[in-house]
């Protein structure tokens, strides 16, 4: 339900596995995804507390704060988003994403040499996302690193990562990478008559177009 987008539903579906699972950290993380989703701020906040309660290790914490983070990110608290990217890559430092997120961070604050730093140490160990990044969040982090280098002005490193990602996750990524470049207020606008970029995506677009139907 949660992936057709029917999120009030998830969320029944959800608070009926923690009636089960009353310390279910999943439980109440999907919860608060949910709600964020919804842009119930409120709500989601509640949930990632309680989600954070019942964390069992590391990975589970960092991922938890990260979230956390994204929530004040989107609500156009970068400051306070870039503290719990900070605590989530402190929590579990193999996971490049962390580093990624906080290198986001840099460049919507104008920080574009702590932003290169920090993507700089996320780049040795960025075949580490192959392990970490599960189900729709596969090529997460290549995408906002090629964001991040756009703003950055290093090309190179663009269409490097922006593969990466069509390459991990080719169904998410062909749509979300053309609707981007159609939109004049998205970074990536400035590609959409780039060569190369088209290239690229008419050899994913063809494999999308080619994969079964999900029924």
């Amino acid at each position: 339900m949660a992936k057709e987008k029917d999120y009030s539903k998830a969320i029944e579906a959800f608070m009926q596995h923690v009636v089960e699972e009353p310390e279910s950290f999943f439980g109440f993380n999907a919860i608060a995804v949910c709600y964020k989703n919804l842009g119930d701020h409120s709500n989601a906040m509640k949930n990632f507390q309680r989600a954070f309660e019942f964390t069992e290790s590391p990975e589970e914490r960092a991922k938890v704060l990260a979230n956390i983070g994204n929530l004040y990110f989107s609500a156009g608290r970068p400051q306070v988003a870039l503290d719990n990217y900070k605590e989530a890559a402190s929590e579990f430092p193999k996971d490049p994403l962390y580093l990624i997120l906080i290198a986001r961070t840099f460049v919507v604050l104008d920080e574009y040499e702590r932003a290169r730093k920090v993507l700089a140490n996320a780049e040795k160990i960025h075949k580490n996302l192959e392990k970490y990044e599960r189900g729709e969040d596969k090529g997460l982090g290549s995408y906002l690193a090629a964001q991040c280098y756009l703003a950055l002005n290093d090309e190179s490193k663009v269409f490097q990562y922006l593969e990466s990602a069509l390459k991990a996750n080719p169904a998410r990524y062909v749509p979300r990478i053309e609707k981007d470049v159609a939109d004049e207020k998205n970074l990536l606008y400035t590609l959409k008559d780039d060569p190369l970029l088209k290239k690229t995506m008419a050899k994913y677009s063809a494999s999308v177009e080619r994969a079964p139907s999900a029924d």
